[in-house]
């Protein structure tokens, strides 16, 4: 009768040795883990703020993170950042690492519910397709959160958390593109983050409907791009992502040197990234701490 035939087994053990497939499960499962990433760092220890800004036809609930006073900054800027709803943006992983570069800093941190995501969900949908549906009804979710940004920053300045000059914006995707639009609407930004960013919906297959609409066509960033001409923008994006478009952001990038040389600014402050160890729409951690740290030598 023959013999089943035999495992390989490992180096260590002698030739012909046979290893059970209990342990070569638990052997695969010990090689997996040690492959892994180390777990995120602990959140930095911070007071967790939160208040509501009335806006039309709803209330905003804003939350704020503020570091002790043993180790705030003399001058504390204020971080203002956004992925999807606020509590993801603040601590989510991988989005709250910009976040918490300020708070490590002695900084605050801010954020508030994109329209159609957390809180501010209707019958109208959520997310991007949320987004698209508020836009086509006339209700466009874009000039509401530049609405909404400025508004907060109005009661964070009126609560004393927050000094004109003396703040900064981050976003991650769609909420790239959201806090790019609040940097070029609101002056009191000292300078802003976009990590791979929409830069352009008709790239979206959400958008794919309308994308030949005049004003689809008007949403993207290069429109946008004389109010941000001088202004200190950091953006970074894997050379192949076709989910939010790198070509489109670097029409973006290519439209805001042209502002820049129209407004004859002296010196360019963007910081634009296409890079080659993030396939598709992803972007490695080093490139997202690069535009936390971007943000905080404004504040040095």
């Amino acid at each position: 009768m023959p013999q089943p035939p035999q495992r390989p087994s490992p180096g260590w053990l002698p030739a012909g040795a046979c290893v059970p497939a209990t342990v070569l499960c638990m052997l695969w499962l010990v090689a997996r883990l040690a492959t892994q990433a180390a777990p995120a760092a602990e959140p930095p220890p911070a007071t967790v703020i939160d208040f509501d800004v009335s806006r039309p036809q709803e209330t905003l609930h804003v939350r704020l993170l503020d570091p002790p006073e043993a180790t705030r900054a003399a001058q504390p800027w204020l971080l203002l950042t956004f992925s999807t709803d606020r509590q993801t943006s603040l601590t989510g992983e991988p989005y709250c690492g910009p976040g918490y570069q300020f708070l490590r800093a002695g900084h605050r941190v801010a954020s508030f519910d994109l329209p159609a995501h957390g809180d501010r969900i209707d019958a109208r949908g959520k997310g991007i397709d949320g987004l698209r549906e508020r836009f086509l009804a006339n209700d466009d979710p874009f000039v509401r959160f530049c609405g909404d940004g400025s508004a907060v920053i109005d009661e964070l300045i009126r609560r004393n958390f927050a000094v004109e000059g003396r703040i900064a914006v981050v976003g991650v995707s769609r909420a790239g593109y959201c806090a790019t639009r609040l940097l070029a609407a609101d002056r009191r930004i000292a300078g802003g983050a976009a990590l791979a960013p929409v830069t352009d919906w008709r790239v979206l297959s959400e958008f794919a409907e309308v994308r030949t609409r005049d004003d689809v066509a008007r949403l993207a960033l290069e429109q946008f791009a004389p109010a941000l001409a001088g202004r200190p923008l950091y953006m970074a994006m894997g050379n192949r992502d076709q989910r939010v478009g790198t070509d489109a952001l670097l029409r973006f990038g290519a439209s805001l040197c042209v502002a820049e040389e129209q407004a004859r600014v002296e010196r360019s402050r963007l910081k634009l990234l296409v890079v080659d160890d993030s396939p598709g729409h992803t972007l490695q951690d080093r490139w997202r701490d690069a535009g936390g740290e971007f943000l905080l030598q404004l504040a040095r």
